[in-house]
């Protein structure tokens, strides 16, 4: 009886261990068509998050690329800027650099021509005293009147800006710088000579000046601007009676 007993629950317990396991497929069955829709948006939802997580990460370092970017090309624009010559120097070293610039720039202007120098006239030609070289007007606008020659350059023509001895503006037939004339004490001769003048400076014996040429007159010599309009004499003694 036992033994049968013991059979038929041998028997039972398969029997039960099936109908447990159809009742768990029935369950999982029933809750598969609610289920699915759940998990299916919890695991979308996962997957959006991470993607904006990521997103996020991958804006935050762009922007700190950018940022970095940014700084580098200040901090290049402000050493730009920087002067490398007083980079790093002392006092001294600076002190003695502004005393060279000093110096170069009053060497400079020391040397430098006033332009009121420049452009001061002559002075006007003195009337020769005594026995001394000079210059006598002989015939036309200077007739009679004796200039020094001595130590100095005689410039004649019509610009009261260049010449010593001038003729008047309407005096077209002078040119404004005509000639020059000067003496040597070495040698006791007179040089004249033609400054380009339009109408030319003549020798007694009628030869025309070549512009920019010196020629040497003695003592009791004429010459003449313009043909014959103006005539000078030169002398290494006093005015002739």
């Amino acid at each position: 009886m036992a033994s049968a007993i013991g059979g038929i629950a041998l028997w039972l317990l398969p029997c039960t261990a099936l109908a447990s396991e159809a009742r768990r497929g029935q369950a999982a069955a029933q809750m598969t068509p609610g289920t699915l829709p759940l998990l299916a948006g919890l695991g979308i939802g996962i997957a959006v998050a991470v993607l904006a997580v990521i997103a996020f990460l991958q804006l935050t370092a762009k922007g700190k690329l950018a940022n970095d970017a940014a700084q580098t090309a200040e901090e290049d624009d402000d050493e730009s800027f920087d002067d490398p010559d007083l980079s790093g120097w002392d006092e001294e070293e600076a002190s003695a650099n502004e005393e060279a610039e000093y110096h170069e720039e009053h060497a400079l202007t020391d040397y430098t021509i006033p332009m009121t120098r420049l452009l001061e006239p002559p002075a006007p030609a003195e009337t020769a005293e005594g026995s001394e070289p000079m210059l006598c007007g002989i015939e036309g606008e200077h007739a009679g009147s004796c200039f020094r020659v001595l130590n100095r350059r005689l410039t004649i023509g019509r610009d009261p800006a260049r010449c010593a001895i001038l003729f008047p503006y309407e005096a077209v037939d002078i040119s404004r710088v005509h000639c020059t004339l000067k003496y040597s004490q070495d040698t006791r001769v007179f040089v004249l000579e033609d400054k380009g003048s339009s109408n030319g400076t003549f020798l007694l014996s009628g030869e025309r000046l070549k512009p920019g040429v010196k020629y040497e007159l003695r003592s009791g010599e004429r010459f003449s601007l313009s043909g014959d309009a103006h005539w000078f004499e030169v002398r290494d003694e006093g005015p002739r009676g």
